[in-house]
């Protein structure tokens, strides 16, 4: 499920992604349960790279790597995020969605370089970088910087 968030609910929706985290905090019990099971560890919920909660994996879970996703708002110039920092794996697809109130092009400082054009109102597309390193993402029409993946 990808959630974009607009300018006007992201206090809402920062709220409530503190609540979760504070509740989450100190609610769970290191010791061993009644059953005489092992410990559990209490995790605290961590955000996706569109600030959504983001499930953590416990120790006993399988590593699988969590795709990462960057929700991308433009208003006329207004580009949102400003330099989002999103780790991804060479390879790894990026699940990118723009809602926007017009056309333009994403621009990905990758070798070999991509672009993903947009049309008003939602877009949604993947993208995968082979090359390790530090890869822009900008609007091709502002050079805003969009997003910085750090791929490894």
């Amino acid at each position: 499920m990808r959630v974009v968030i607009m300018p006007k609910a992201l206090g809402a929706a920062l709220v409530a992604i503190l609540i979760t985290t504070l509740t989450a905090c100190g609610t769970e019990d290191s010791a061993a349960p009644a059953g005489g099971g092992a410990a559990t560890t209490p995790t605290t919920p961590s955000l996706t790279s569109s600030g959504t909660p983001a499930a953590t994996p416990s120790r006993s879970q399988s590593a699988k790597p969590v795709p990462a996703d960057l929700a991308v708002v433009v208003d006329g110039a207004e580009i949102t995020p400003n330099a989002q920092a999103i780790s991804v794996g060479v390879g790894d697809p990026l699940s990118v969605s723009v809602e926007a109130d017009r056309a333009g092009e994403l621009h990905v400082h990758s070798k070999p370089e991509q672009y993903f054009p947009f049309q008003p109102g939602e877009t949604s597309f993947e993208l995968k970088v082979q090359t390790p390193g530090s890869v822009e993402v900008e609007d091709d029409d502002t050079s805003d910087l969009v997003a910085l993946l750090e791929v490894s």
